[in-house]
């Protein structure tokens, strides 16, 4: 009596099991095949052809270009134009704080913004600009405000001008040397206006 009744629940039992190790084993290995197509397409996946984005350039110390050559020489008559009329300011103050102040109008920081306005850039690339044609230019006409080359002997001024030549190859990054060729007819003419530039300051200080 008692086998007879063990029988069916044993089987009741097995019949629960079954069907429960069998949804075991089956998500197991829906989730094994994932698993390992998942891994296959990425062993597969093409490798990126999209390049990788360009460093972002700063146009204000960009390589120089012929036409800042154009540009300085504006810049420069634009801040000549600043120093005079701080120096009309100077004769015509009435007291130390009015000269004061109109003395500060030729310093170089005050008259800056009016060279880069004159220039039709933004100050920050009027500065590198300026500062960069200012030191090449120097470089070409040694003579010009600097050294007595007459004084020098031929193998003294072969010497400043290679130790020149090689000051301006080592500004090639930021003044190419298309730049440097079309400022050499001008290099003299622009040099004596950074000159005349430097003696208003001067001037306009009181100084001279």
């Amino acid at each position: 009596m008692s086998s007879r009744v063990f029988r069916p629940r044993l089987a009741s039992s097995l019949l629960l099991i079954v069907p429960l190790m069998l949804g075991c084993g089956g998500k197991d290995d829906d989730t094994a095949a994932e698993d390992a197509n998942g891994g296959a397409a990425a062993d597969n996946a093409p490798p990126s052809t999209e390049p990788a984005p360009a460093p972002a350039t700063n146009p204000n110390v960009a390589p120089l270009t012929t036409a800042d050559i154009d540009r300085w020489d504006k810049g420069m008559a634009g801040e000549l134009k600043a120093i005079e009329e701080a120096g009309a300011k100077i004769k015509s103050a009435r007291s130390g704080e009015d000269t004061l102040s109109a003395m500060m109008g030729v310093q170089e920081m005050a008259t800056i913004g009016a060279g880069a306005q004159a220039a039709g850039v933004e100050l920050e690339r009027y500065k590198f600009v300026r500062s960069n044609l200012s030191a090449v230019a120097s470089y070409l006409t040694p003579s010009q405000g600097g050294i007595d080359t007459t004084l020098l002997s031929q193998a003294q001024r072969d010497e400043l001008r290679q130790m020149n030549d090689t000051r301006i190859q080592q500004m090639q990054q930021d003044v190419p040397p298309e730049v440097v060729d079309a400022l050499k007819p001008r290099a003299v003419e622009l040099r004596k206006k950074d000159l005349e530039l430097v003696g208003a300051r001067l001037k306009g200080a009181g100084m001279q």
